[in-house]
């Protein structure tokens, strides 16, 4: 069931709003007079004989009957907002046409030919069945089903044009085996009962005793419709002339109507010839047995409007409440506010997204520690803490995923909070899943060069301290020169940080120049940072930049990936142009396959019957 917009199924059930307008009009005009005690007692005194009256409470009431009408007016129209699939059923008026192909049937003695006239009957007996499912068997040396039993009779029609006898694989007029394949689709269907209509010029060899069998185990009637003269006509070949016996002479095979006729009445099925108006197919198809043949559900289904006016019915129900007790409704409306749970208590904004996608809108609002806090996805999390510049929150974050990426991330974010041992463990083990990521090897020898440089510094402070504790004596100089040389030592040593911060700053600079000053990302959205200096990571601005840009980058993929599967699907479309419309060649092919599994199964065709 989905959504598919409001639908009335009933739109006409709005013309009593044409009732409900006068009976408003009514109640209004009744509610002003206040019954019809005023206009009998003088106003002086209508007061204090009646009782005190609210004319106002009768008032609200019927504007409250007014509101009803008009919901069961909405009730009757059929509101709809959705479809549902529903199964498709059909009247059970099961018919299979039987078209013999044999090459008898391409003579010319009913114009054009037998075959092209059969085809026009066949069109105009669907033309006329307005309901049921219909089938076809086609045969000559052996049966096959052209198209089951369906209601689609156009598919039947489209088929038509491509029967003629060049596509039958064996000669011959098997009409035992065709009629035997029609009982077994009626039986096939799960049809009560059906008909079958038979339309051929011969029967030879005809086995009534197992025809008659499968039309029982289908509960069938058979008609036979003739088609051809007494006279008869040569039968035409493609390449010229005429077809001949094995003594050289023309075949002309003539209608047997006398045959026909018998074999019919054996099988309690009726027959006629074929003539220019439809009497004959009056005749064959008049089936009192098959009056009452129930429904069929077809193999397809059907999307129909769900008519949801119940609920407005359930809601006009709880409205007309006040009519009979006063205070019930208001009750009910009340009912839901005696009751909160503060733990299920949620944003509204909460009921239509998902906690990350609450986070992003956080994040792209600037609030990243309350994002953070939201995002339930460990990388996005991450972000949020590199935003609000958490870098051990991050580090944590990133690092509950085990992928390059991540470690990658993770190694940022220690890399900024000054923990360059950890981050370059990080960097190693990203560079152990992508050794080719070239902006985690930068990355990495810009913090093996700072971590050395804060090992320099160590080692150097180290010595410093050693070197004034083993020489006690120069740190003390005589009294007289000791503000001058603690004032030079401080010089000297301002001095030497000086110029220590102007190499590290330099140093950086260089490093920058080639890494572009911070360490490079390969994640777009997860990946910021610069190791070294908690001054220089990204703002929240150029994050969402980079997120906008990775969106951007995301849509143009699908778009490009929608965009080639736009031009496969033109290129089979501009190649299945290309495919001649030849339905005979697809049943050509089709009724051999058959064939040629039957003769592997073991049946033999009657070669002693050529037409």
């Amino acid at each position: 069931m989905t959504a598919d917009g409001l639908h009335l199924l009933r739109p006409e059930a709005f013309w009593l709003l044409l009732i409900v307008i006068p009976a408003s009009l009514l109640l209004w005009r009744a509610t002003q007079r206040a019954g019809t005690w005023r206009t009998a007692i003088d106003p002086d005194l209508i007061e204090h004989v009646l009782a005190d009256q609210n004319t106002s409470q009768r008032s609200h009431n019927h504007g409250f009957i007014v509101l009803i009408m008009i919901m069961a007016v909405a009730a009757i129209a059929g509101p709809s907002l959705s479809k549902v699939d529903l199964p498709v059923f059909q009247r059970a008026d099961a018919l299979v046409i039987v078209l013999d192909l044999s090459a008898s049937m391409a003579a010319t003695d009913t114009q054009p030919s037998r075959i092209r006239r059969a085809r026009q009957k066949i069109r105009d007996l669907l033309a006329e069945r307005s309901e049921g499912v219909t089938g076809m068997v086609a045969y000559a040396g052996d049966a096959h089903v052209v198209a089951p039993l369906t209601d689609d009779r156009r598919t039947i029609e489209n088929l038509l044009p491509a029967l003629d006898p060049s596509i039958m694989p064996l000669p011959g007029s098997n009409a035992t085996a065709a009629i035997k394949t029609a009982a077994d689709l009626l039986v096939s269907a799960g049809v009560a009962s059906g008909q079958i209509l038979l339309l051929t010029d011969d029967m030879p060899k005809f086995e009534p005793d197992d025809v008659i069998s499968a039309l029982n185990d289908a509960n069938a009637v058979i008609g036979i419709l003739g088609m051809g003269t007494r006279s008869g006509a040569p039968i035409p070949r493609a390449d010229g002339g005429f077809i001949r016996d094995n003594a050289g002479d023309i075949v002309i095979p003539g209608l047997p109507i006398s045959d026909l006729e018998t074999i019919a009445a054996d099988l309690d099925g009726r027959y006629a010839t074929v003539a220019l108006d439809d009497s004959d197919l009056r005749h064959v198809m008049m089936t009192p047995s098959l009056t009452d043949s129930g429904e069929i559900q077809l193999d397809r289904k059907t999307d129909a409007w769900l008519d949801q006016g119940n609920w407005l019915a359930l809601l006009l129900a709880l409205c007309a409440l006040p009519l009979f007790r006063r205070g019930v409704m208001a009750l009910l409306l009340l009912a839901p506010l005696l009751y909160s749970d503060p733990l299920t208590a949620q944003s509204l904004g909460s009921l239509w997204q998902t906690p990350d996608q609450q986070a992003s809108t956080l994040l792209q609002q600037g609030n990243p520690q309350a994002a953070a806090e939201l995002f339930e996805d460990s990388q996005w999390r991450g972000t949020a803490h590199f935003q609000a510049k958490n870098w051990l929150e991050a580090a944590e974050s990133f690092g509950a995923a085990a992928d390059a990426s991540s470690l990658y991330n993770k190694a940022n974010a220690l890399a900024v909070a000054g923990d360059y041992e950890q981050a370059l463990k990080a960097y190693d083990e990203a560079l152990g899943l992508e050794p080719n990521a070239d902006d985690a090897l930068r990355n990495r020898d810009i913090v093996a060069q700072l971590l050395q440089q804060q090992e320099n510094q160590s080692s150097e402070q180290g010595d410093n301290g050693e070197q004034q504790s083993e020489n006690p004596e120069n740190s003390t100089a005589d009294s007289e020169n000791s503000d001058a040389q603690h004032q030079s030592d401080n010089e000297s040593e301002d001095a030497s940080s000086q110029d220590q911060d102007e190499r590290n700053n330099n140093e950086q600079s260089e490093s920058g120049s080639q890494g572009d000053g911070q360490p490079e990302n390969t994640d777009g959205d997860n990946q910021e940072g610069q190791p070294g200096s908690e001054d220089t990571p990204q703002s929240s601005d150029a994050m969402s930049e980079a997120m906008e840009k990775a969106l951007q980058s995301e849509t143009e993929a699908q778009m490009s990936t929608f965009d080639e599967a736009l031009e496969e699907q033109q290129a089979l479309e501009q190649w299945l142009r290309r495919v001649p419309d030849d339905p005979g060649g697809l049943l050509r092919r089709k009724f051999r396959y058959e064939t040629i599994q039957r003769l592997r199964q073991g049946e033999e065709p009657d070669e002693d019957i050529r037409w």
